[in-house]
C-alpha cells in the first residue's frame, strides 16, 4: 500500500464539569491523504490553508513520523494532502484530528496493526492531555483518567443535537491554561465531580434534560469566561431557545449547545447574542460521530 485517505472527526471536550476527562466526537471531518514519497511534499485546503507549514513540522507529518520511530522505521519522505472542514484554534480539536489522522493513516500505510489504545497513548503524548484525541480515536463519548497510566472507556454516541457557534477569533490551548489557577478550593472540586457524574448519567441515559443541572462547572469555565466576549449572552440565549445546556467547546472560544429540537433557532441566537458582544460568529448544527478516525479508500 503507498496511500491512504482517513477522515479525522472534530471533538468537543470537557463538556462543562468533566474538565480533561470527558469528550464527544462531531460530525465535522479533516480528510488526510497520506502516501510515501522521496521528498515531502504538503498540500492544504480549507482551514489553515495559509497558516499551517508545508513541511516535517505539520502536524499530521510529525505525528505519523513519531509512529514510525516507535516501530523502528523510517520514511524517506512524506506526500500530504490535507482538507481541513475543522476550524483552527476555536476548541473543536482541530490539533487532535491532525495527531489522530496522521496516526491512523501512518498505521495503515505502514501495516503496523497498533491498537487504538496504543495510538491513544502516543497520541495523548503528543497532545498533551486525551479529552480531545481520545473522541477522535474511538468515536462516540468517551472518559478518560490517569497520567503516568491513562485508561480510556469508550461509550456509544449519545443521541443529541450539538449547535456549535464559532467566533472569528482563536484562543490557543496554551493561552486558555495560562488563565487557570493553580489550585481551586475543595468545595469546588467536589462540586465538579458531581456535575461531571451528572453530565455522563444524562448523555448515556437519554435523560437529556438532567443537563441542564449536570453542566455546570467551577473548574475552568469561569477563570475562562474573558476571554470570550458575550459568553454569558450566548449561554443563555441558547438556553431560551430551548439547549438543554451550554458550555465552551475545550478551551474555546466556541460555543456548544445541547439540544434534541429546535437546533435552527439556537444557532440563530447564539450567533445573535455574539453578534450584540460584539464578534461575528458562524453556526453550525452537528451530530455526536459514532466511529471516530477512519480510513476511508485504500488505493
Amino acid at each position: 500500500m503507498d496511500q491512504v485517505t482517513v477522515w479525522a472527526p472534530a471533538t468537543t471536550a470537557n463538556l462543562g464539569p468533566g474538565f480533561d476527562a470527558l469528550g464527544m466526537a462531531l460530525s465535522l471531518y479533516n480528510v488526510v491523504e497520506l502516501a510515501f514519497a522521496e521528498k515531502t511534499t504538503v498540500e492544504i485546503e480549507g482551514e489553515g490553508a495559509d497558516t499551517l507549514p508545508r513541511d516535517e513540522s505539520h502536524l499530521v507529518l510529525s505525528s505519523a513520523a513519531a509512529l514510525a520511530r516507535e516501530a523502528g522505521m523510517e520514511v524517506p519522505g512524506w506526500r500530504l494532502r490535507q482538507v481541513n472542514n475543522i476550524p483552527l484554534a476555536r476548541g473543536l480539536g482541530s490539533s487532535s484530528a491532525a495527531i489522530v489522522g496522521g496516526l491512523v493513516a501512518a498505521n495503515q500505510l505502514l501495516d503496523l496493526g497498533a491498537s487504538a489504545e496504543e495510538l491513544l497513548q502516543l497520541a495523548a503524548g503528543i497532545e498533551g492531555h486525551p479529552d480531545n484525541v481520545a473522541p477522535a480515536i474511538y468515536g462516540g463519548l468517551t472518559v478518560c483518567c490517569g497520567s503516568e497510566e491513562m485508561c480510556c472507556l469508550p461509550l456509544p454516541a449519545p443521541e443529541i443535537i450539538v449547535v456549535v457557534a464559532i467566533p472569528d477569533f482563536e484562543i490557543s490551548t496554551e493561552a486558555a491554561r495560562k488563565v487557570m489557577p493553580p489550585s481551586i478550593p475543595h468545595a469546588d472540586g467536589v462540586y465538579n465531580a458531581a456535575h461531571a457524574a451528572m453530565t455522563l448519567a444524562a448523555l448515556t441515559s437519554g435523560r437529556l434534560e438532567y443537563l441542564s443541572c449536570g453542566m455546570r462547572d467551577r473548574l475552568h469555565q469561569p477563570y475562562r469566561a474573558h476571554l470570550v466576549p458575550g459568553f454569558e449572552q450566548v449561554q443563555e440565549a441558547a438556553l431560551r431557545s430551548g439547549a438543554y445546556s451550554a458550555c465552551l467547546s475545550g478551551s474555546g472560544p466556541t460555543i456548544a449547545a445541547f439540544a434534541d429540537h429546535y437546533e435552527n433557532d439556537i444557532a440563530a441566537v447564539m450567533c445573535q447574542a455574539f453578534l450584540e458582544a460584539g464578534v461575528q460568529a458562524r453556526s453550525l448544527v452537528l451530530r455526536p460521530d459514532d466511529e471516530g478516525a477512519r480510513v476511508i479508500c485504500n488505493p
